[in-house]
């Protein structure tokens, strides 16, 4: 059983606590459900991983053990506190809101004030632009203190996937890998819901769509919890006419709505400007609509 786990890419028990008895089943090619149950209790039981319960005080003293990342942006920090590991933020908004600097920021913010790695999943290859010109990732790690060198050699991992499939496998095997073996604290998918709108076009597909992409949103989920990852998503919108009124929406549906934590919506009216504002869309602690304005710089937002 060892080599076939190890065949597959699963080279350390933590990695059986992400996976439920059918997924491994499948997985491993099994032909009884059983055998996949008693592989996943065997890895809980070897490293003493039981679910318990725990009293609500229990429950607040954990969550604000969990450390904090101060992204920079001083009105939303203020606001929020910061983005805390073990849950998941979703920044929605059109092209050239500043979503993809926005998680470039947080990258490196959070290398220098936690020294974790970052996996940055590129569905757009909309980073490119800023590895290969103009200097806002220097300047970023110059405004944060850490060298550029080694940030862009050692902690900040890029990965593009080019179909829904490429990228279900890489987050169940390689990236929940690299997260066990340590070091990686944070995972960004750029956008979250790119490939999923193009490879499942059309009324007929649309179940099916959601429900792939729920499957990866869960298994994000299952690193936050099990492993205590911050999650970061950037989300494309779409128009709603409403009367008079346009609203602009994330895509996605009620999978997003319900698997994310927190959820914010960019808006910069005119792009000629650096001026945006994030509006709370779905952010506990928060009316939704409370609004915290931005600026582009070219070391980030402020």
């Amino acid at each position: 059983m060892i080599e076939r786990l190890k065949a597959v890419g699963i080279t350390n028990p933590k990695h059986l606590l992400l996976f439920n008895a059918e997924e491994l089943m499948e997985l491993l090619n099994l032909s009884e459900l059983d055998t996949a149950r008693k592989v996943i209790t065997a890895a809980r039981e070897l490293l003493n991983d039981e679910p318990k319960p725990m009293s609500a005080r229990e429950k607040i003293e954990s969550v604000v053990k969990q450390r904090l990342v101060k992204t920079g942006v001083e009105e939303f920090d203020k606001l929020v506190g910061g983005l805390r590991f073990g849950s998941s933020y979703e920044f929605a908004g059109e092209f050239g809101a500043g979503k993809t600097i926005m998680s470039l920021q947080i990258a490196v913010a959070s290398v220098a004030q936690h020294q974790v790695s970052v996996v940055y999943i590129d569905t757009e290859k909309t980073i490119d632009q800023y590895l290969t010109t103009g200097k806002l990732i220097e300047n970023m790690c110059n405004r944060f203190g850490i060298n550029c060198s080694e940030f862009l050699e050692r902690d900040l991992v890029i990965y593009n996937p080019a179909t829904v499939e490429e990228l279900e496998d890489f987050i169940k095997l390689k990236l929940a890998n690299q997260v066990i073996s340590g070091g990686v604290g944070v995972v960004i998918i750029d956008s979250v819901t790119a490939l999923y709108r193009a490879q499942f076009r059309g009324r007929e597909k649309l179940a099916e769509r959601q429900q792939r992409l729920h499957y990866v949103l869960d298994w994000i989920r299952r690193l936050t919890i099990k492993f205590g990852v911050l999650a970061i998503y950037t989300n494309q919108v779409m128009t709603m006419p409403t009367g008079y009124v346009e609203i602009k929406l994330p895509v996605g549906g009620n999978v997003l709505a319900h698997t994310v934590n927190s959820r914010w919506l960019m808006l910069r009216p005119s792009k000629a400007k650096p001026e945006g504002v994030m509006r709370a869309l779905d952010v506990p602690g928060l009316a939704p609509g409370t609004e915290v304005k931005y600026v582009i710089g070219d070391d980030g937002l402020h």
